[in-house]
């Protein structure tokens, strides 16, 4: 969320004028709880991705940076005494563009794993960059006119933009959540004679995941929209480093997934920027001029049993099967 002018609920006064002192504590909470988890989240991708490398990636790193920017942004925001001018404008700006653009390209990228559809994956990434565009300038323009010495002008804009924007962003993500559930739902329906009770478990679990995150966009709507701005505006970047952390068990799940449709069944180690580029792949090498429907999992041969090796160590697997070769360390 980006600032709003003047600052507080009513848009008058400075942080200390309208923040009683629970609110202030419960704001500074929020923000270094989300800052905490930046910090966890940075040692989370630096080890999780072996090559720091493709969207799925920088939009992880990106968003996660953004959280940072956001929270330090409204955290200065808030323990100053004095009305926040072009600087503290500028990080809040720069993390908010980051985080929520960020964050629907990570719901986008992943999306491949279950979505083949190339006509419908454009689409989806359409809108997100057309949102970015005429929802972000504006905001940037209004903030900063209301950094000026003469606010009053872009005060009442502001106030109808800012609900604007924001149900518009939560909107685009639960499109992609919601196709995200729907898709899974007909995965699940399809292996349902064919694939065993794990593989059911795994694509369950991606769909409470993705509920969860539904969830919480809501709450961030509701606190605008039930004028508790100042608390919003802590709770968004903590809910926005929450989903991500949530990220990681359904990359967790997507990697276990991807690697026992690959297998048949039997699981391995793989890591995850593999597992994503196998989606990825698949969608950049179909045919744009073609929908690519993906096709019912009773339909998919189940490969040959794969067979395992592993080092002496246990730092490298491989498996050879009709499908391909894997190998991983």
């Amino acid at each position: 969320m980006a600032p709003s002018p003047g600052y507080t609920t009513a848009g008058r006064g400075s942080p200390a004028e309208n923040h009683d002192n629970w609110t202030l504590t419960l704001l500074i909470v929020f923000l270094s709880i989300a800052l905490y988890n930046v910090i966890e989240l940075n040692f989370l991708i630096l080890s999780t991705f072996k090559r720091y490398r493709g969207l799925y990636f920088w939009s992880f790193f990106i968003s996660t940076w953004g959280v940072a920017f956001n929270a330090v942004g409204y955290m200065v925001r808030d323990v100053e005494l004095h009305r926040p001018g072009y600087a503290h404008a500028t990080i809040i700006l720069i993390g908010w563009c980051a985080m929520v653009t960020g964050q629907s390209l990570v719901l986008y990228s992943r999306l491949h794993f279950v979505l083949h559809s190339t006509f419908q994956l454009r689409c989806i990434l359409t809108m997100i960059i057309v949102n970015c565009i005429w929802l972000s300038i504006p905001v940037i323009v209004l903030v900063y006119g209301s950094s000026t010495d003469n606010p009053e002008p872009f005060r009442t804009p502001y106030s109808i933009f800012e609900k604007l924007q924001l149900t518009v962003f939560t909107v685009q993500e639960l499109i992609i959540s919601g196709l995200y559930i729907f898709e899974t739902a007909k995965l699940i329906k399809f292996q349902r004679d064919v694939a065993g009770s794990a593989t059911r478990r795994v694509m369950g679990h991606l769909m409470l995941v993705n509920v969860l995150v539904v969830l919480l966009d809501i709450s961030v709507l509701c606190l605008e929209f039930t004028e508790h701005y100042n608390i919003q505006t802590a709770w968004k970047p903590l809910v926005y480093s929450l989903k991500l952390k949530v990220e990681f068990s359904v990359l967790n799940k997507l990697v276990e997934f991807s690697q026992q449709i690959r297998t048949g069944g039997s699981l391995g180690p793989q890591s995850a920027d593999t597992a994503a580029e196998m989606a990825i792949e698949r969608y950049r090498n179909s045919n744009p001029s073609t929908e690519v429907a993906a096709p019912p999992m009773h339909e998919i041969q189940r490969p040959r049993q794969a067979s395992l090796k592993a080092s002496s160590h246990g730092k490298s697997s491989s498996y050879s099967s009709s499908g391909g070769t894997l190998c991983s360390a």
